[in-house]
């Protein structure tokens, strides 16, 4: 069975704007995801959680996220997102990293370009880049690739 890891912030987790609200809301704290509870109400991406099981039913499906190492609360908060939203089965099989590259899979859909990801030892799949702009892109790419549908 193929492996698939999948993202958190940026991919199944709308990070971004919520970094952007909490800027406006606080403009003299430069760090908001260090504030206790940024995690938790994290939304999610439009159409990830479905994406995420969709995939489940036919890949090995693990959530392969980088807490920050300056915030420990941020490793909780993640495993709480986790299990709020797919439940303790996806929370059981994440993997807490700093280092994606460190794993081999078959795929990593993920939205940041480093070294890790150059790295990794399957596909790389650049959530939110111009091949793959949102989930229905990756999912059509992967089910047609893998089940020829």
């Amino acid at each position: 069975m193929k492996t698939i890891y999948i993202d958190m912030d940026g991919v199944l987790c709308d990070y971004y704007n919520e970094h952007i609200e909490e800027l406006k809301r606080n403009p003299k704290q430069p760090y908001p995801q260090g504030k206790w509870g940024f995690f938790l109400k994290l939304k999610p991406i439009k159409d990830a959680i479905e994406s995420y099981k969709l995939l489940e039913e036919h890949f090995d499906v693990c959530i392969l996220t980088r807490p920050s190492a300056r915030n420990v609360n941020s490793f909780s908060e993640k495993a709480q997102w986790i299990w709020d939203y797919l439940g303790f089965e996806a929370l059981d099989k994440s993997v807490f990293s700093g280092n994606k590259a460190k794993l081999i899979g078959d795929y990593l859909i993920d939205d940041q370009n480093n070294a890790n990801q150059s790295n990794f030892k399957g596909e790389w799949i650049k959530f939110g880049s111009d091949s793959f702009p949102d989930w229905k892109t990756v999912i059509d790419y992967i089910i047609k690739k893998e089940l020829g549908a």
